[in-house]
């Protein structure tokens, strides 16, 4: 009967090889890998714009919203529908500050503050050392002449000349 070699590793066999085997990677999140620094740097950057539920689901890690509201008693769309803004639910929202550890003014303000723009739909601030002064808004002609306005810029005719003057007259 052969073995896996998981079932080989767990009880600390060598291969047919003679090498160790690497211990099997760890499920436990400890924020230490690269991977894992640049979400929590997202999260940390972007948390204002995030919705409340995300914020939940991420305070909650690794149980999840669903699980919650089962040991609550309640449906997962009650709990989705009160993160959500749509019904205010008070009851309900103590308990989550309860579970969560924080005050029930703290969920409060999680679910029903205005969430601010994503860092990508951002306009970003002017560098420090930007003056408005350094903004040309047309190119600078290399003799020193003004630029010539472009043809679309210029008004059109009023009145531009008829072809064909002539008066038609109708007889009843």
């Amino acid at each position: 009967m052969e073995s896996s070699p998981t079932f080989e590793r767990d009880r600390g066999e060598l291969p047919q090889d003679g090498l160790p085997l690497p211990p099997p990677r760890s499920r436990d999140r400890d924020g230490l890998s690269a991977l894992e620094r640049k979400a929590l740097y997202r999260v940390h950057t972007e948390l204002p714009a995030m919705p409340a539920s995300l914020v939940v689901q991420i305070l909650l890690w690794p149980e999840k919203i669903t699980d919650w509201a089962r040991d609550e008693n309640v449906t997962p769309a009650l709990v989705y529908n009160m993160l959500g803004g749509f019904k205010p639910y008070h009851g309900l929202r103590q308990r989550l500050a309860d579970r969560l550890g924080v005050t029930k003014g703290a969920v409060d303000h999680l679910i029903d503050a205005r969430r601010q723009q994503p860092s990508s739909r951002r306009i970003p601030e002017p560098p420090p050392e930007y003056s408005p002064d350094d903004v040309a808004l047309a190119p600078a002609s290399p003799r020193g002449e003004q630029p010539r306005p472009s043809p679309a810029a210029e008004p059109p005719d009023e009145f531009p000349e008829r072809k064909d003057d002539r008066q038609i007259t109708l007889d009843f």
